[in-house]
C-alpha cells in the first residue's frame, strides 16, 4: 500500500506540487494571454474596423458631396431661369449682333460658376443636332465628343453620371474625374445637354492608379467603385481581378472588406489583404507560444526546486514520529535547515512529551475508575429508596381509598424520578414538556388552586434534543414572581421550530419585574435556590445554555410594570459533542 502512495502522483506531496504549481503558472499565463488577446482584438477588431469602416464612410459622403455638387450646377445651366436659357436663345437666334451679345454673356456666366466652384473641370453644352456640337466650352475639349463613349456611372431621370474617367480637358488628361450629363429639353422635341465634370480632389487615395503602403499603416489598400447594378465602375486593386464593368464580387479569404452604399445605389468597397492585416495578430501569437511555454518550463523547474527543498525536512520529521511510535520518551530535536519545519519539529516533540504525560495521567484514572463506580452507585442508592417508598405510600393509599394521596404520589413521583434522572442530561422537547405539565399539577393539587398556564408546542418540535430543566425554571419564575392575584394570572408557554432553530417562549400577564429584580434574578445564588424547592432559576438556564450551545444560544427577557414578562430563548434544533438521548425507564 505505501509503494502504491509514493507512486501516485495526486497522493504524493511532489505530485501535488508539480500540479499545483503547474496550474499556477499556466493560469497567469492564460489570463495574460485572454486579456491581451481581447485587447489586441478589441483594438484591431472593433477600434481599427471602426476606423477604417469610418474611412470609408467619409470616402463615400465626399463622393456624394461632389456628386451633389454636379446636381447643384446643372441647376445653374438649366433652360428655366439658367444659364441655358441664353444658349437655347443664341441657338435660335437669326441676328448676328444679338448672338455676339449673348456669346459675351453665356462665356462670362459660364466663367463665374467655375470661378465659384474651383473643383470643377471641363463644362460645357452640347447640341448634338448642331453642325458644331460643343457649345461654350471653358477649356481645350475634343472635337469629337461622344457621350456613348464615356464610362456610364448611374442614371437618374434626366440625369446621367459618368466616371471615373480621364478628364477631357487636353490640357489634364491624367486627372480623373465624375461628370454629369444632364437633358434640357426646348420645344418641338428638341433637345441640348449641360456636361459638368468634378474632379477628384480630396479623394487621391481612392483613385490612385495602385494603392501602396501609407504613412498611417504598413500594408496596401485598395479601392472598388461599383453601379448600383453592381457592376464595377473603378478599381486600382494590383492583380487586376476586377474587370470594369463586370459584376464585382467580394473575395472571401483573401482581403478584409469594409463597404458604404451610396443613396442612389452605388457601393464604395475597401479591401485590406488578410495576411497583411492579421500581421501583428499573428506576431503576437507566436511570442505568446514562446512566452508560455518558457513559463510552463520554469514553473515545472520551480516544482522540481520547491519538492527537493521540502523532501529533506519531511524526512527527517516522518523519522522522528517512527522513532516516538517505537519510545514514547523521545526528547532530542533535530534540525531541518528551515525555521518553518523546525518550529513543526519542536512542536511534535512538544506535544509528544504531553502525550507522555496524559498517558500517565490515563492510567492512574484507571486505577480509581472502580473506586468511582462503586461511588456511583452508592450515591444512586438514597434516590432510589425513595422512589420506592414514595411508590408504597401510593400503594396503600390507593388501598385506602385516598384517590387524591395517591394522584398527588403519583405525580411527584414523576417529577422526582424527572429532576433526579443522572444517566443523561439531554432529553427531548416531548419530555420537558411532560415534565413541565406534572410540575404544573403538582402545583395546582399543593396550592389548591388552578393556575392557567397554556402549553403550545409545535409537533414538529417535539423530538429535538434540549438539555433538562429548561422550560420548567422559566414556568416557576412565572408562578413565584409574576402575580399577586393568582385568578387573574395566565401563561403561556410556546414552543416553535423554524429555519434549523428551536424558539421556546414563556409569557405571563402579571406585574412585570423591575430592573434590578431582573439582575436579582439572573446572578440568584445556591442559598435562594435551595429556598426555593425545585426552582433552579435563570442562572442555572444561562449556565446551561452557555455549556451545550455557546454563543448560538440567545436568551431575551422583556418586562414592563403592568405588561407582564416574556422570557424568549433562541437555540439550534441539533445538539452536537453530547451524548446520545436517554429516555429509557432505567434512567436515574
Amino acid at each position: 500500500m505505501e509503494q502504491d502512495h509514493r507512486f501516485s502522483l495526486i497522493r504524493s506531496l511532489k505530485g501535488r506540487l508539480a500540479i499545483i504549481l503547474t496550474i499556477a503558472t499556466i493560469i497567469p499565463i492564460l489570463l495574460t494571454g485572454y486579456i491581451s488577446y481581447r485587447w489586441i482584438y478589441i483594438v484591431q477588431t472593433q477600434k481599427i474596423e471602426a476606423d477604417w469602416l469610418d474611412t470609408v464612410q467619409r470616402e463615400r459622403d465626399e463622393l456624394e458631396r461632389k456628386l451633389d455638387e454636379l446636381g447643384r450646377v446643372s441647376q445653374l445651366m438649366d433652360i428655366e431661369g439658367g444659364i441655358g436659357r441664353d444658349v437655347v436663345t443664341f441657338i435660335t437666334s437669326k441676328d448676328s449682333f444679338n448672338r455676339s451679345i449673348l456669346f459675351r454673356n453665356i462665356n462670362q456666366s459660364v466663367a463665374n460658376v467655375n470661378f465659384s466652384n474651383p473643383n470643377l473641370g471641363v463644362m460645357f453644352y452640347y447640341a448634338p443636332e448642331l453642325a458644331e456640337p460643343l457649345l461654350f466650352p471653358n477649356a481645350s475639349v475634343k472635337i469629337n465628343f461622344k457621350p456613348e463613349n464615356l464610362k456610364a456611372f448611374f442614371k437618374q431621370k434626366l440625369f446621367t453620371y459618368y466616371g471615373p474617367y480621364e478628364s477631357l480637358d487636353q490640357g489634364n488628361q491624367q486627372e480623373l474625374v465624375f461628370s454629369l450629363l444632364r437633358k434640357l429639353e426646348y420645344g418641338n422635341g428638341r433637345s441640348i445637354y449641360a456636361y459638368i465634370e468634378t474632379k477628384v480632389v480630396g479623394l487621391e487615395a481612392l483613385f490612385t492608379a495602385a494603392a501602396e503602403p501609407d504613412s498611417t499603416v504598413d500594408y496596401p489598400v485598395y479601392h472598388v467603385l461599383t453601379t448600383p447594378t453592381g457592376q464595377a465602375a473603378f478599381s486600382n486593386m494590383a492583380d487586376e481581378s476586377v474587370d470594369i464593368g463586370t459584376t464585382f464580387a467580394v473575395p472571401e479569404g483573401t482581403y478584409q472588406t469594409f463597404q458604404a452604399a451610396g443613396r442612389q445605389g452605388w457601393t464604395l468597397y475597401q479591401l485590406i489583404p488578410k495576411d497583411a492585416y492579421n500581421r501583428e495578430m499573428n506576431k503576437w501569437l507566436s511570442q505568446f507560444i514562446l512566452f508560455a511555454s518558457f513559463s510552463l518550463i520554469l514553473g515545472i523547474v520551480l516544482a522540481w526546486l520547491i519538492w527537493r527543498m521540502v523532501y529533506r525536512p519531511i524526512r527527517i520529521i516522518n523519522r522522528e514520529i517512527t522513532r516516538f511510535s517505537y519510545n514514547p520518551s523521545l526528547t532530542s530535536v533535530s534540525a531541518t535547515g528551515l525555521a518553518e519545519f523546525n518550529h513543526i519539529l519542536a512542536n511534535f516533540h512538544q506535544m509528544s512529551r504531553r502525550i507522555s504525560e496524559l498517558i500517565s495521567d490515563v492510567e492512574d484514572k484507571e486505577k480509581r475508575r472502580g473506586q468511582l463506580e462503586v461511588e456511583k452507585l452508592l450515591v444512586q442508592i438514597n434516590p432510589h429508596f425513595l422512589h420506592n417508598t414514595l411508590n408504597t405510600i401510593q400503594w396503600l393509599a390507593r388501598l385506602e381509598g385516598q384517590t387524591n394521596i395517591a394522584r398527588l404520589v403519583s405525580i411527584f413521583t414523576r417529577v422526582l424520578h424527572y429532576n433526579l434522572g443522572k444517566k443523561n442530561i439531554i432529553v427531548t422537547v416531548k419530555e420537558e414538556v411532560d415534565a413541565v405539565r406534572d410540575y404544573i399539577e403538582l402545583q395546582n393539587i399543593r396550592y389548591d388552586h388552578s393556575f392557567n398556564v397554556k402549553l403550545l408546542v409545535d409537533p414538529d418540535c417535539l423530538d429535538v434534543p434540549i438539555p433538562r430543566f429548561i422550560l420548567q425554571p422559566l414556568v416557576e419564575n412565572a408562578l413565584y414572581h409574576g402575580f399577586d392575584d393568582d385568578d387573574k394570572g395566565e401563561i403561556e408557554v410556546a414552543i416553535t421550530r423554524e429555519k434549523h432553530a428551536l424558539y421556546l417562549r414563556v409569557t405571563d400577564n402579571g406585574k412585570g419585574v423591575p430592573e434590578e429584580k431582573l439582575l436579582e434574578m439572573l446572578e440568584e445564588s445556591d442559598i435562594q435556590l435551595h429556598k426555593s424547592g425545585l426552582g433552579i432559576g435563570l442562572r442555572y438556564v444561562k449556565k446551561m445554555l452557555s455549556v451545550y450551545y455557546g454563543a448560538e444560544a440567545q436568551l431575551m427577557i422583556e418586562s414592563g410594570a403592568g405588561i407582564g414578562t416574556t422570557i424568549a430563548i433562541r437555540l439550534p434544533d441539533t445538539l452536537r459533542g453530547v451524548d446520545v438521548l436517554d429516555s429509557g425507564p432505567d434512567r436515574g
